[in-house]
């Protein structure tokens, strides 16, 4: 209060004197309410979500625009590893925005969250490479536990190996989610055909998710079989097959259609 009256008594004789008050003993009283003020925000990116997957959470919790974020991504090239310039690929941060729990201030600074979360992959996968990252993003889709995706990273590159094409659903159902009814992307026939599985050639143009550790480490550390085919039951089970024949056998007994080549 002292502080305050003598700045009050100064202003009064500078004012009466002709003379204007000096900026810098001007007092700093905000008048916003506090409920303006920046709030941190605790946001949780779960394993297996897309890029538009994550601007829209990033936007719901009012950090930043996911337009914006969306625009910093495309744009962003990174220090530290190499994410790859490839025309092809629908989202050029696909797989690379680590799934975690993370602290954000409101209205941040886009390509300082986009930082953040790539600082969070490069600290969490290791030596994977750009095609085991792609294949992590398949199982990651595809598996609900350790041993099912050691089995999954399997029969991928058990295909791979033997010119089969992948033929996963998950990849139509990225390119229904995430190519189709995209609001970013319009080039979208042609990246729907990179992606799809049942239609491309090995793998997709690129990861269809961010896959968190548990599919990295498959993709790293497949199991060692020869199965060539697999689908989840009735059952909440992965049923797995090294033949055609057999692998249709399965399905018609836990009464699973063949998903076609849609």
């Amino acid at each position: 209060m002292r502080k305050l009256s003598a700045f009050l008594l100064t202003a009064a004789f500078a004012l009466l004197a002709g003379c204007a008050v000096p900026a810098s003993t001007v007092p700093e009283i905000s008048s916003a309410p506090e409920s303006a003020a920046e709030e941190t925000v605790r946001v949780t990116i779960p394993e297996g979500f897309t890029v538009l997957q994550i601007c829209a959470r990033l936007e719901a919790n009012g950090i930043c625009s996911g337009q914006e974020f969306f625009e910093a991504s495309q744009a962003y090239e990174p220090s530290s590893f190499t994410v790859p310039e490839d025309e092809n690929r629908a989202y050029k941060m696909e797989g690379y925005l680590f799934p975690a729990t993370y602290e954000f201030q409101t209205n941040s600074d886009p390509t300082d969250v986009l930082i953040t979360m790539l600082n969070a992959y490069r600290a969490n996968a290791g030596d994977l490479t750009d095609e085991q990252l792609i294949v992590a993003s398949i199982v990651e889709r595809e598996s609900r536990s350790e041993e099912n995706a050691a089995l999954v990273a399997s029969v991928i590159y058990n295909r791979l190996e033997a010119g089969m094409p992948l033929q996963m659903d998950s990849t139509r159902e990225y390119v229904n989610a995430s190519i189709t009814d995209s609001p970013y992307l319009t080039d979208t026939e042609r990246f729907a055909a990179l992606y799809n599985t049942y239609k491309c050639e090995a793998l997709p143009a690129g990861p269809i998710c961010c896959p968190g550790t548990r599919a990295m480490n498959a993709a790293l550390h497949p199991a060692d079989t020869e199965y060539y085919y697999f689908f989840f039951g009735n059952d909440n089970q992965n049923h797995y097959s090294s033949t055609l024949e057999e692998h249709e056998a399965l399905m018609a007994e836990y009464g699973v259609q063949f998903g076609g080549e849609d």
